[in-house]
């Protein structure tokens, strides 16, 4: 019987894992003809964000009030970048912009868990 608990201790283990990846998402923001689609996004802290460009020309991603978070990334045509908000990231709204188009805008908000 003591041979079982370390099979025990595994399945659980296994199970903690497996909650704590169910609860963070991936949302995609895809980049195209001049525009973030969608263009308000929300997310929690631990989420990805997957930028999709989907255009023939190249993006930029940029928050303006928060470089730490995300400070200026250009993607290439047909490319993609992710970026994991961190967990000790604080409920705000932001601007999120294109520095290559400045009338491309979405908005980035950080809800709490």
């Amino acid at each position: 019987m003591i041979g079982a608990m370390p099979v025990a201790s595994a399945i659980v283990v296994v199970l903690a894992i497996a909650v704590s990846s169910a609860a963070a998402a991936t949302i995609e923001v895809h980049l195209k003809d001049q525009s973030f689609n969608p263009a308000a996004v929300s997310a929690k802290p631990g989420d990805s964000i997957l930028f999709r460009n989907d255009d023939k020309e190249l993006h930029s991603i940029f928050l303006p009030d928060n470089e730490v978070l995300l400070a200026a990334h250009f993607i290439e045509p047909r490319t993609s970048y992710e970026v994991v908000i961190p967990a000790t990231t604080a409920p705000a709204t932001y601007e999120l912009v294109c520095t290559i188009h400045m009338n491309m805008k979405g908005t980035l908000q950080i809800i709490a868990q």
